[in-house]
């Protein structure tokens, strides 16, 4: 299953959620049935999509497969130090889980 956390985008996917909330929900529920996480990172409100990654990563609720779908270059690099330094492999535009 494929979640998207963003406010705007609408990319093919099982699952949208708008908010850093909603998205929080959906994979505190259904964390071990998500394949892959697609993130934005200015999400519209006071939490970012790095908010939900650092505290997914700490309920080990991360999929292990992420990509992230973001224009905000600051908070790109950002979420991408973070997975690197939590073990993830950037493999064709997705960070994947290293074994």
């Amino acid at each position: 299953m494929y979640l998207l956390i963003d406010d705007v985008r609408n990319f093919h996917c099982d699952i949208i959620a708008r908010t850093a909330e909603a998205g929080k929900k959906i994979l505190t529920f259904l964390h071990k049935d998500i394949d892959c996480l697609g993130i934005d990172h200015d999400l519209g409100g006071a939490e970012t999509g790095y908010d939900i990654v650092v505290w997914a990563l700490q309920q080990s609720f991360l999929p292990n497969r992420v990509q992230i779908v973001t224009m905000n270059p600051v908070g790109r690099k950002a979420m991408e130090s973070l997975l690197i330094e939590q073990g993830y492999v950037h493999s064709e535009g997705t960070f994947v889980k290293g074994e």
